[in-house]
């Protein structure tokens, strides 16, 4: 089938493309865009919004796509398709003017037959329209077609779209056997005799295994055919080492080729048990992992290759082994990176059943749309081998209902009929499941009571109460009023996916001694006593924490306030814009938090400083429990010398000394207070400070940082020199002040001016400052820690792109990238 890309040339309007706005004349918002682009990130953001915090007050709207294009007169007798990779949401598809199909779900893939519609001798007239609820997600959605869009032809007898599926369904060292299933549709009369054809070819391109079949195919047919391959010596594929084969499956007939379909595969074993827990290719793997939304930050949602490997690629460094797409199905392009750098993947199928979290999600469609969905999730995980679980929603409040449990059987069952290779898990929040009887045991519990009445500006929202009830919550997760509730929910599936609930690990192991576990959703602080469990239960197979990548929206959820900043509710009020609680920014900037993590991990030696705001010192803090510490990596402090701050000092190590400028200040025992942390109580002096573990007495690892000088200047990098001059990926342009000596000043916060000629544009430029107004469009914005971002794409010509950065009383900067 020959597949391109679809995404030049596209009009965008916003508005709700009925027939009324038509008549009306339209609007004066047309603009001709390339896409992937994400619609509300380009939107100008309403303190008023509806959704508020929940959505980063970003705007919640409709949208009309349109599109001219003409087709070849010699494909006229042929089928075509259109694949649509994400559209948010519900997506109304018109060819001609008449409608074609639809998708509601906001983050599944779909196609759509337009072979019918066509004209062959005239151009055709393509309108998607995204009519967009208003709230209809809990976090950041972004908007419109955020995705790739394919155009897909194929000769009348084809490989129907997706249906190849690889799997290893019997790995040895000598030999692994590949099971092949294909399925060829026919929309034309007479009988056809074909070959079916599948091949296997090795990281230098050699055929490893090849398989031919002999079809007569009849007329107006659909059939799935099977068949085997012996590939002998295999090379396995895991997180550590991600060999990927290539495959070739094709229709020949009388030796031509007329359709055909390639893609890479990873041949690997996986085995789950309680004694061992998971092993891959019969290795013990404790799955250290992490959440992630599907935002890009700075971009918003719009997916690019670049953009997703550079997450892998930033994940992987800092110890992640294993991600979860929260809590919808990921894309294909992180499917890819995921297989190519090696990294496990958690892939979930939504936030919601048939109950609303907010008035117009998925729910709404939910009952009608999930088998759909469902085979179009599995359909484009099947040939990837990093994806390892389905998990079939999260937070379900249905899980504690005995009638709408129901609902996690079919879900399960269908998986499992989908795919035989890969098992099922819930992300299960107990809280939820037992909500309608919490009034009744809160009766019980005047503490819980109290914690839940405290005044949050969205009393009834999950996470705020989650927060508000504190310890009082591991106490009813690991109640046994909130086991029987979840009971049958557990047994539907093959892992039982914990939110919040380690508090059960070991009371599970014993009570139910055929289940196993993993912490699908855990919270940033907790870590070391989660992950004391995840390597003394066999049974517990990892840990998700929340998360692993900040998010835009869910606002402040991870922010520390303190007694001088304004009164605020759980969410941060506008305006707010991220959560502010992962280990790795909104630019791929590591925070403190992820050096701990790595030390817990046991991935980490070298010991690490962070520094606590002096501007806060002795304040009372208002944490959440997604927040840990909002220290940062600097020694800059102007207007603060001689007065006193707190320094963090991360250490996999019995002790830790402290020097400033040289000056011994104290030496303390690592961990008296939290694993691998101590505290200095201190007081600043310009300069250096630094530090120095020791294990059994002997030094064993050093870290320190310098003051920076006040005289900065920009400095500027592009992550890759070329770009595709089509517009189909981008560059990031990393920009930092430092002094002259290379020295990072996280506290020079100049406002930076970015432009740029050539033949390109900016996608996204801004900072991780999660209270600036700025928009992610604007061409000026203020450096945050020291750091911004800028996003590069090309406009359809090859030339150099210069980007220019510029602020007062600084030397610009200019980065080239070439449009290739």
């Amino acid at each position: 089938m020959k597949k391109q890309k679809f995404n030049h040339d596209w009009i965008f309007t916003v508005g709700s493309g009925s027939s009324l706005d038509a008549l009306a004349g339209g609007n004066n918002t047309a603009k001709q865009v390339t896409l992937p682009r994400d619609a509300s990130i380009g939107r100008e953001r309403n303190p008023e919004e509806p959704n508020g915090s929940g959505n980063g007050f970003f705007r919640e709207e409709s949208y009309v796509y349109t599109k001219t294009f003409s087709m070849n007169a010699d494909d006229k007798d042929k089928n075509v398709y259109l694949e649509f990779e994400g559209v948010y949401q519900n997506a109304f598809v018109y060819v001609n003017n008449s409608f074609a199909g639809k998708c509601p779900y906001g983050y599944s893939n779909f196609y759509v037959d337009i072979t019918k519609y066509l004209n062959y001798n005239e151009p055709n007239a393509l309108k998607v329209v995204v009519k967009n609820g208003v709230p209809s997600g809990r976090w950041y959605t972004g908007g419109g077609i955020y995705r790739d869009v394919n155009l897909m032809i194929a000769d009348r007898l084809h490989l129907v779209p997706d249906s190849v599926q690889l799997a290893a369904i019997e790995v040895e060292d000598d030999q692994a056997i590949i099971r092949a299933k294909s399925t060829i549709a026919y929309t034309g009369i007479g009988i056809r005799e074909i070959a079916l054809c599948t091949e296997l070819m090795d990281a230098e391109g050699n055929v490893v295994a090849a398989d031919e079949m002999p079809v007569m195919v009849e007329e107006h047919s659909e059939q799935e055919y099977q068949q085997k391959m012996y590939v002998p010596n295999p090379n396995r594929w895991d997180a550590e080492n991600p060999y990927l084969y290539t495959y070739r499956t094709y229709i020949k007939e009388n030796d031509s080729v007329i359709d055909e379909e390639t893609g890479t595969f990873g041949i690997r074993k996986l085995q789950l048990d309680t004694k061992h827990g998971l092993r891959v290719n019969g290795k013990v793997i404790k799955l250290r992992g992490g959440c992630i939304h599907h935002d890009n930050g700075i971009i918003g949602t719009a997916e690019f290759t670049h953009s997703a490997e550079e997450r892998v690629k930033k994940l992987k460094e800092t110890g992640f082994n294993a991600i979860r797409s929260a809590h919808y199905p990921m894309s294909r392009k992180l499917l890819e990176a995921c297989d190519k750098y090696g990294m496990y993947v958690m892939d979930e199928y939504s936030d919601v059943w048939v109950s609303t979290k907010v008035e117009f999600d998925y729910s709404t469609q939910m009952t009608e749309w999930w088998e759909h969905d469902i085979e179009n999730l599995v359909k484009k995980d099947y040939n990837h081998p990093c994806v390892i679980m389905y998990s079939i929603g999260n937070e379900i409040p249905e899980a504690g209902n005995k009638f709408d449990v129901q609902w996690g059987k079919k879900l399960a069952d269908k998986l499992r009929s989908l795919d035989d290779t890969r098992y099922t898990t819930n992300s299960l929040n107990l809280l939820l499941a037992i909500m309608n009887d919490l009034p009744k045991l809160m009766a019980q519990n005047a503490a819980a009571q109290a914690a839940a009445n405290t005044e949050t500006d969205q009393p009834q929202e999950i996470n705020s109460m989650m927060n508000n009830l504190g310890a009082m919550m591991a106490q009813f997760m690991a109640s046994d009023f909130a086991a029987e509730k979840v009971k049958e929910a557990c047994a539907q599936v093959d892992i039982t996916g914990y939110n919040y609930a380690a508090a059960r690990y070991e009371i599970d192991g014993k009570l139910f001694p055929n289940r196993i576990l993993v912490g699908s959703e855990t919270n940033p602080p907790d870590l070391d006593k989660n992950w004391e469990l995840v390597e003394k239960l066999p049974y517990v197979i990892g840990d998700f924490d929340w998360t692993a990548w900040d998010y835009i929206g869910e606002t402040g959820i991870g922010k520390i306030n303190y007694t001088d900043q304004q009164s605020m509710g759980f969410y941060a009020p506008y305006p707010c814009k991220i959560a502010y609680c992962g280990d790795i920014n909104i630019l791929g900037n590591r925070r403190p938090i992820s050096y701990w993590r790595e030390l817990i991990w046991g991935l980490r030696k070298a010991p690490y400083i962070a520094v606590q705001l002096p501007q806060h010192y002795g304040e009372p803090q208002s944490t959440t429990q997604w927040s840990m510490s909002d220290a940062v990596r600097s020694w800059n402090w102007n207007g603060y010398e001689g007065k006193p701050v707190k320094v963090e000092v991360y250490a996999a190590a019995d002790e830790v000394e402290m020097l400033i400028n040289g000056q011994r200040v104290e030496r303390k025992k690592v961990g008296e207070t939290k694993k691998y942390i101590t505290i200095f109580d201190t007081t600043y002096h310009a300069g250096k400070v630094e530090v120095i573990a020791y294990s059994d007495g002997k030094e064993c690892g050093r870290d320190e940082i310098l003051t920076a000088s006040d005289e900065v200047v920009i400095a500027a990098k592009a992550d890759r020199t070329q770009i595709p001059a089509d517009g189909s990926d981008i560059a990031y342009i990393d920009i930092c002040m430092q002094d002259a000596l290379g020295i990072l000043n996280p506290n020079a916060d100049k406002a930076v001016s970015i432009s740029l000629d050539g033949p390109g544009e900016i996608m996204g430029y801004g900072s991780a400052d999660p209270e600036s107004e700025e928009n992610y469009y604007d061409m000026v914005a203020k450096a945050y820690e020291g750091k911004l971002r800028a996003a590069v794409r090309g406009t359809g010509e090859t030339g150099k792109i210069v980007v220019t950065l510029s602020a007062d009383g600084l030397e610009s900067v200019k980065v080239d990238v070439e449009a290739v």
